[in-house]
This record gives C-alpha cells, sequence and structure tokens, in this order.
C-alpha cells in the first residue's frame, strides 16, 4: 500500500487488504475454512445446516431446546404473501433469477413491515428459499411449489427445486453443500451487504444489494458457468483439447481458481468426494470422470485449483436441478452468513466510504453547445 495526495492508495480489488475484523469466518491461503472457530470439515460430518445457521448467525453451536425454536421459526417464516408471487410472475417469462428473488426481497421490505414488524432478519433468512427456488418457475406462468411443514430447511429446498423424490444420501449431500455456501469471511456480496449495512438501511436493502451482487459470472454465478461449461466439454476425453482451445481465445474457465485458496479448496476436495459417492450409487461415473479429467488438465497446464462452484455444479445437476436455479440456492444459503455480516456491521458501525485517487483531466473550460468540437 502507497500514499498518494495523502491518501494510502490499496490495491485494486482490495487484494489482501484487510478492511474488517470479524468473529464469523475465515478462509485461508493453507486450504482451511472456519466458521465461528469450527473448521469446516468438522461441520461437514457433524452438523445439520440448521445447527450450522444458528452458529453463524448467534457465535455458538444451539441446545437442543435453541435449535427447535430456530428450526420452528424458520418453518413458520416461510410463507410468502401472494402479493409477492404476482410481483414474481409480472416480472415474465425472460426475467433472470437473481433480478426476481432481488425485487421479491425489495417487495418483502413494505409487506413485512405491514405483517410481522420487527422480525424483518428471520423472515428474510426463512423466505429465502421459497424465493430462489420458484425463482425460475413463477416467471414461466407456474404455480409456486412450497415447503412442507415436516421436512428441515435443506431437504424443503430440495424438494422445491426438483420434481422427483430425492434418497436420504442426496438429501444429505445437498444439505453439505447448502453448508459450504453458507458463509465465506468477506467475499463480494458480504462486503456489499457491509456496506449497505454501514449505511444503517434496513436488512431488506442490505440483502438485495448481497443479491445484486451475485448476478454477475465472477462471484454467484460461476456454478451456473462451470456446469455449462462441463455441458460443452461432454466427454472426459474432450479435456485436454477443450482447455487448449479456450486458452488460444483467452477465455476465462469458470470454476477454477479463488483469490485465497491457492492450493485447494476445501470446499470442493469435500464436494469431489460426495460426487463420487453419488456416481457410484447411480452406476453411472461419466460425469464425475469428466469432472476429474478436466481438473487434473488444468492442473497440469495451469496450477490452478477448482473451488466449491466446480464441484457444486455436478452435485446439483445429478440432483435434477435445472442449471438457471444454481445461483438461488447460493442465495437461499448465503443470505444466513449476510445478515450475520449485517449484525456484526451494525453493532460497532462506522459509515464505510473510502477515498479515490482522481486521475481524470482538470482545469476544462465550458464550451457552449454550438462551439464544441466532435
Amino acid at each position: 500500500m502507497s500514499e498518494g495526495q495523502g491518501i494510502l492508495r490499496a490495491p485494486k480489488g482490495l487484494a489482501g487488504l484487510s478492511v474488517a475484523d470479524t468473529k464469523i469466518s475465515k478462509s485461508g491461503s493453507d486450504g482451511s475454512l472456519v466458521y465461528r472457530g469450527y473448521p469446516i470439515s468438522e461441520l461437514a460430518a457433524n452438523a445439520t445446516f440448521e445447527e450450522t445457521a444458528y452458529l453463524v448467525l448467534n457465535g455458538r453451536l444451539p441446545t437442543r431446546g435453541q435449535l427447535g425454536e430456530f428450526s420452528e421459526g424458520l418453518a413458520s417464516r416461510a410463507r410468502v404473501d401472494a402479493r409477492v408471487f404476482a410481483i414474481m410472475k409480472g416480472l415474465g417469462r425472460r426475467a433472470h433469477p437473481i433480478d426476481v428473488i432481488r425485487t421479491a426481497v425489495s417487495s418483502l421490505g413494505s409487506i413485512d413491515r405491514e405483517e410481522a414488524p420487527g422480525d424483518e432478519e428471520a423472515s428474510i433468512e426463512a423466505k429465502m428459499s421459497v424465493l430462489a427456488a420458484n425463482s425460475h418457475r413463477v416467471p414461466l406462468g407456474e404455480r409456486p411449489r412450497l415447503p412442507r411443514d415436516e421436512r428441515g430447511f435443506a431437504s424443503n429446498l430440495l424438494q422445491m427445486l426438483t420434481k422427483r423424490e430425492a434418497s436420504d444420501f442426496e438429501r444429505w449431500v445437498f444439505e453439505r453443500v447448502l453448508i459450504f455456501y453458507m458463509e465465506h469471511d468477506l467475499n463480494a456480496s458480504s462486503f456489499t451487504v457491509r456496506v449497505v449495512a454501514s449505511t444503517l438501511a434496513d436488512p431488506y436493502a442490505a440483502a438485495s444489494a448481497g443479491l445484486s451482487s451475485l448476478k454477475g459470472p465472477l462471484h454467484g454465478g460461476a456454478n451456473e458457468a462451470a456446469m455449462e461449461m462441463l455441458l460443452e466439454v461432454k466427454d472426459a476425453a474432450n479435456a485436454g483439447a477443450y482447455l487448449d482451445r479456450k486458452f488460444r481465445e483467452g477465455k476465462k474457465l469458470m470454476g477454477f481458481g479463488h483469490r485465497v485458496y491457492k492450493a485447494f479448496d476445501p470446499r470442493a476436495r469435500l464436494c469431489k468426494v460426495y460426487l463420487k459417492q453419488m456416481a457410484d450409487e447411480s452406476g453411472d461415473p461419466r460425469l464425475y470422470e469428466l469432472c476429474d479429467a478436466v481438473e487434473r488438465e488444468m492442473w497440469e497446464k495451469k496450477k490452478i485449483p477448482p473451488n466449491l462452484d466446480y464441484y457444486a455444479a455436478p452435485i446439483f445437476y445429478l440432483l435434477g436441478i435445472e442449471v438457471p436455479l444454481y445461483t438461488p440456492i447460493f442465495a437461499a444459503s448465503r443470505i444466513f452468513g449476510w445478515m450475520a455480516h449485517y449484525n456484526e456491521q451494525t453493532e460497532e458501525n462506522k459509515l464505510i466510504r473510502p477515498d479515490s485517487v482522481y486521475i481524470g483531466p482538470s482545469g476544462l473550460k465550458y464550451q457552449p453547445l454550438g462551439k464544441r468540437s466532435g
């Protein structure tokens, strides 16, 4: 970091620069990731989605009573007002799912004040999964699919997303992937949420801003792009030639590389194991073999490891989830991390307002319209 014009200049993209203290989570270049002190592998092996969400939000694992109350709260608040579904439908068949969810969350900012004042964060957390699952279906004119009371958060989301009944193992795998997507320290969307929270805007505004940051392919949309790439490669035998062609064209391959993880992403490593187990259970190894071949070719040619999106995408595909819903799944889980960051920011708030170095022209004189040259 260097000084210029009386201010400190940060690297582009704020790479390597710490801008906040947090107790929520931390990723490390050594391939580590902790949520509130718990290694991600520990949570993946033992915790439910609700336990992890409670941990991320409250800083500790729940007791049995606290878990029951939290789970019941998610279920009871999941009902989405018919007016919200009408707004989603009105956006039309060509609406991007993230635009649909973002608009729906914004509308909740008014409707919840009418129906559940003072319950904003819990309402968004509970309803985001319903909005995500229906963000592609409702604009197409289909009836919304709703959660079943007797199921947990992850199982409810999966049954809303798909048209077939998943096995117990498939539901378990899906729940692990949701846990991985829940939180990841100061990523682009969480930083966006904290910037909006620092203005003391309400949680609906902060969540809408976080959703906006997911629309581009470099953050939330990467899982969709990764699956589209795998479908384009088609076969493990094509992996090397496909990558060579993309490199010659100067194309970026989504699902690879990470600002923090340089050797491996611990979430991707675990998802690869789950994908292999799913392939073994189905008796069809082709998609796993394709993923493994592309990963090996990428490492051999560029020494770039896969990230979570790369192995989450084929898991979603085998579960029968439509590709346009992959980024909404991210949102349905990450809302818990966003609200944890919202609370952490507002508890000891200072408006986030960095400076910039002006490098444009100066001293220009106004010219009347008729005297301006082209």
